[in-house]
């Protein structure tokens, strides 16, 4: 597999075994260094905002992808989509919500709050390396730093049709 472009991708997720199969994803896809894991919302939102742990930008850069999970304790990634859309310096950053959760609510809000894109966690790890691959292509591609939506037939967003 061929090395794809180096995007800093943000994946903020409590869960260890997805955050060992995301890790696992990138490595496949010869990436690894792209990827900055957060444990959850909170973690996020500082990392974003250089606080804490996360002040010194040469180890913490701002990143060109956030990958978030929807159910999170303290701060649920709806919340954290939310915050970043607040904020004018963020409205091009590419958000996509990762997840096991279908709720049509959990689509409608992701929508509303302009996601880039809402999509199911797949069943198996060769899914995974298939889908980030096709992720980190559609961030790459054409009109994708308008903070717009992406264009993956995954994507729970798309208008029907």
């Amino acid at each position: 597999m061929s090395t794809l472009t180096s995007q800093l991708v943000l994946y903020a997720e409590d869960d260890e075994n997805d955050v060992f199969f995301m890790e696992r994803a990138f490595s496949k896809l010869k990436i690894r260094s792209a990827l900055q894991v957060v444990p959850d919302g909170r973690a996020a939102v500082d990392y974003l905002s250089g606080a804490g742990a996360y002040q010194d930008r040469t180890k913490c850069p701002l990143p060109d992808i956030l990958l978030l999970d929807v159910k999170m304790p303290d701060m649920s990634g709806l919340e954290v989509l939310q915050w970043v859309r607040e904020r004018p310096a963020f409205a091009a950053l590419p958000i996509l919500l990762f997840t096991s959760s279908t709720q049509r609510s959990d689509i409608e809000f992701s929508r509303t709050h302009r996601a880039s894109a809402y999509l199911v966690k797949p069943s198996n790890s060769e899914n995974l390396v298939a889908l980030v691959s096709r992720v980190l292509a559609a961030c790459d591609g054409p009109g994708s730093d308008q903070g717009g939506l992406l264009d993956l037939a995954e994507n729970q967003l798309r208008p029907a049709g």
